[in-house]
């Protein structure tokens, strides 16, 4: 793949893939460092890129491994689970502030940092980045049928922890 089809492609994806980041680690700066991380890995095996699949899933790739590695690496995906424990489960609301979409915004936006690693990205991945199963499977490296499950654990895995902040409400 050629320079200039590189930053063609790349500028497509940038925005979303960023997108996806810091959905993934709550952190727009980790985020950014992230995507240029994975961008920079990207433009140097650019020319390996045999388009067995598509550039986005390509790089989506790159940047969930690039993740993978500073997770592992900075001890960070434990410490997050720490600091995220049960006591910043959503408290009890008011059914007037349920209705709020900004409130139930950030309920499912803590919901969503309360999923484990394996669960969040295929449920972003589907549901924020529009991708099909087979993309996901790509991605992250597993069959389309573990990509299938694991959407399907997320939004259960969702639906329990935000059954318990709207029945409170109610």
């Amino acid at each position: 793949m050629d320079e200039v089809r590189f930053q063609t492609e790349y500028e497509q994806v940038a925005d979303q893939l960023f997108t996806c980041l810091v959905r993934a680690t709550g952190d727009r700066e980790w985020a950014a460092d992230l995507l240029q991380e994975a961008a920079f890995r990207a433009y140097r095996a650019r020319k390996g890129f045999r388009e067995d699949s598509a550039f986005k899933t390509w790089i989506y790739r790159i940047a969930m491994n690039v993740m993978k590695n500073q997770m592992i690496r900075q001890g960070r995906e434990r410490r997050w689970a720490v600091e995220q424990g049960s006591q910043d489960l959503p408290s009890r609301q008011t059914p007037e502030s349920l209705l709020s979409g900004k409130r139930t915004a950030d309920e499912l936006s803590r919901a969503l940092e309360m999923l484990e690693e394996g669960y969040r990205m295929p449920f972003l991945l589907k549901h924020v980045d529009g991708m099909s199963y087979r993309e996901i499977a790509e991605v992250l490296d597993v069959g389309e049928g573990a990509a299938r499950v694991r959407v399907h654990r997320a939004r259960h895995a969702l639906a329990n922890l935000l059954k318990g902040s709207w029945e409170d409400g109610q």
